[in-house]
């Protein structure tokens, strides 16, 4: 019965014209060059590694790209004795792309809530797993704008 209804599936998901928006990104070829970083050093190093898996050394299609990032952590709410319960982290990265001449500005920001951990240890590392998250968020809509890029 499970075999009847995984070919089902199957048969339906490939006859409905379904294609997934990243089927062509490891055959694009590119190489991106991070000309200059500026900002969060953290998060920089993140998505530079993160760029690192799109780039083909061997391309002839080369982009160079300056990177700014700023990091914010504000207290949104704080308990009776003043002790910050809610956090709101914000990040925003502006990103300039040189192809062909020009200069294509892009900025993508990024945010989320969250609630204060007793245990600091804990609080930093769910917050660098927050940055990680961030940078690969921000890498998929890098590739995708430079995808589009190379459309117009």
């Amino acid at each position: 019965m499970k075999n009847i209804i995984l070919i089902c599936f199957v048969f339906f998901l490939c006859s409905c014209g379904y294609s997934s928006i990243y089927k062509n990104q490891k055959s694009q070829d590119f190489q991106i060059n991070i000309i200059e970083m500026a900002g969060d050093k953290g998060f920089n190093n993140l998505l530079k590694n993160e760029l690192k898996l799109y780039s083909n050394t061997n391309s002839k299609k080369q982009y160079d790209i300056n990177l700014n990032s700023t990091y914010q952590k504000n207290i949104i709410s704080k308990n009776s004795s003043g002790v910050a319960t809610d956090y709101k982290i914000i990040l925003n990265t502006k990103i300039n792309i040189k192809l062909n001449n020009k200069i294509h500005d892009l900025e993508f920001n990024e945010s989320i809530n969250i609630k204060n951990n007793s245990n600091s240890f804990e609080q930093n590392k769910y917050e660098r797993n927050i940055k990680q998250n961030f940078a690969s968020l921000i890498r998929e809509k890098l590739v995708i704008k430079i995808f589009n890029l190379n459309d117009n």
